[in-house]
């Protein structure tokens, strides 16, 4: 048990790779569309339709949603060969997006080792692998056009069924403080303890 959730922390840290080259590429993409973008308003008159938002996008290099930057092919090419080595070790990777969530899950596709799994165990591993999370929430905006992102990590047994989860956010610079929930408001929807 203890190797799989070891397999599945190296994974979640070989997984930001990914997101770090594509908010880097996304960098080089904007310089590239900046420099187009100002050679085609010099020809474009203003047309008031209301698109203003989508060329924004566009001139930033950024994807128009979570979605679009999972289908990206960019995306799929840097995901592909982590995620098959570790449908090897009966591991399966899947993502997808809800709004400004991007879901992340970890499947165990052996129904014996996920009846074993301790919850707790799955919980503590989403817990110490928070900042992890918490970077890829933080980095994601600088690919994707999405304010206040939220990672979703899930562990999933062989049917499906939710074992652990945890909702992350990017570290609150303002005040220093943490703002992604953890394994922690799994539990509780709320994080306010007093009363």
């Amino acid at each position: 048990m203890k190797n799989i959730i070891r397999k599945l922390l190296l994974l979640i840290c070989i997984m930001m790779l990914p997101f770090t080259l594509t908010a880097c590429s996304g960098s080089k993409n904007n310089d590239n569309s900046a420099k187009s973008n100002n050679s085609e308003d010099k020809n474009a008159d203003s047309d008031g339709n209301g698109s203003d938002n989508a060329s924004e996008t566009e001139a930033a290099g950024k994807f128009p949603s979570i979605q679009e930057f999972i289908d990206s092919d960019l995306f799929q090419d840097e995901m592909k060969s982590q995620i098959s080595e570790f449908e090897e070790e009966g591991l399966t990777m899947s993502f997808s997006a809800e709004d400004n969530k991007l879901i992340w899950d970890f499947k165990i596709n052996d129904p014996d080792l996920s009846a074993a799994l301790d919850t707790a165990s799955l919980e503590s591993a989403l817990g110490s692998q928070s900042s992890t999370f918490e970077s890829v929430a933080e980095v994601l905006p600088t690919a994707v056009d999405v304010d206040d992102p939220v990672v979703v990590a899930r562990y999933l047994d062989s049917e499906g069924t939710v074992l652990a989860s945890g909702e992350f956010t990017a570290p609150d610079s303002s005040n220093g403080t943490d703002s992604g929930t953890g394994s922690d408001s799994s539990d509780a929807p709320e994080t306010d303890t007093t009363e």
